[in-house]
């Protein structure tokens, strides 16, 4: 509430002052996306839309309502910043469907595409890649879904590791250049770690796999655990040295693959690799988006998506 529904000028004061029931209402109602009448009415429950269309993948349990306030506050957030992104960004057109054809428009025959790299690439192909630091509980990994006619990557879990969120991003994109998601019909990846042998996540691995590290192999191991993080660490950066694919990269392709996200961060923290992905998406972020032309409750919204933004460098 206090974060993208209450007005910047709000104090304790003002809960006493009936005058601005109103506007607080219409604030509800416009987030929510219900009946003003629905919101004076206090018989009646205030719930978020349970995207009935939405593909859940990597889920716990079958309760989509538990991630809907997540979900709702994403969307809306993504469209806020679909109204605020600047006239350089142009129309959106998808990503090749093959992931070694778009490794090969992004880098060529160069070495492995960084984090940077594919995030950009993405925005120039007029999809956002949008970093949420703020979400109601629980949240999810990864979200593609359709904006006003436009493709949004949403990144729900703060991790900071370049290579982890690379593999997301990457992923997420795989739906996005497949036609998973529709308008309406979003891709929610909740956890990594659970297991999901669907076509649509096979298929979205394989091509996140395929942009990154290219037809390299990932680290192989006798069995899920059986090899110590600085091994990890050592034979990803052997592959590195000798086949040019970013080890940080192969390191979180072996994760996916395998669910031993533990042994990958130790991995990738034994080689200074395991901090600075926020950093960049936000740095995109602030290029791309226009924030202080904004409206008030859609910079409530941005704030969202990076609440530091106010104090980052100037965007360029």
């Amino acid at each position: 509430m206090r974060r993208v529904i209450l007005p910047d000028w709000w104090d304790e004061r003002c809960a006493d002052d009936p005058r601005l029931m109103q506007d607080v209402e219409i604030r509800v109602a416009r987030f929510l996306g219900v009946s003003m009448s629905a919101v004076a009415d206090p018989r009646l429950a205030l719930e978020p839309p349970r995207y009935p269309g939405a593909q859940l993948r990597r889920v716990r349990d079958t309760d989509r309502t538990r991630l809907a306030p997540a979900m709702h506050a994403a969307i809306r957030t993504a469209a806020a910043v679909v109204r605020s992104l600047r006239d350089t960004v142009p129309a959106a057109h998808h990503p090749p469907r093959e992931g070694l054809a778009w490794r090969d428009q992004v880098v060529g025959t160069r070495t492995a595409p960084s984090l940077e790299t594919i995030a950009r690439h993405l925005w120039e192909r007029g999809i956002p890649v949008v970093p949420l630091d703020v979400l109601p509980a629980p949240s999810f990994q990864g979200m593609a879904c359709i904006v006003d006619d436009r493709p949004v990557i949403l990144l729900g879990h703060r991790h900071d590791e370049p290579g982890r969120v690379a593999f997301v991003i990457a992923h997420e994109a795989g739906h996005i250049a497949e036609g998973d998601c529709t308008a309406g019909r979003p891709i929610v990846d909740e956890e990594p770690e659970i297991a999901d042998d669907g076509e649509i996540e096979r298929r979205a691995d394989q091509y996140a796999t395929h942009v990154l590290v290219g037809d390299v192999d990932t680290p192989q191991l006798d069995g899920a655990g059986s090899i110590h993080f600085k091994d990890l660490a050592r034979r990803a950066s052997e592959i590195e040295r000798t086949k040019g694919a970013d080890a940080g990269l192969l390191i979180f392709s072996w994760a996916h693959r395998t669910g031993e996200y533990a042994t990958a961060a130790m991995a990738v923290k034994a080689l200074y690799r395991s901090t600075g992905a926020r950093k960049q998406l936000h740095r995109l972020l602030n290029r791309y988006v226009d924030f202080t032309a904004a409206s008030e409750t859609d910079r409530a919204l941005l704030l969202c998506a990076h609440g530091a933004w106010a104090r980052d460098e100037p965007a360029r």
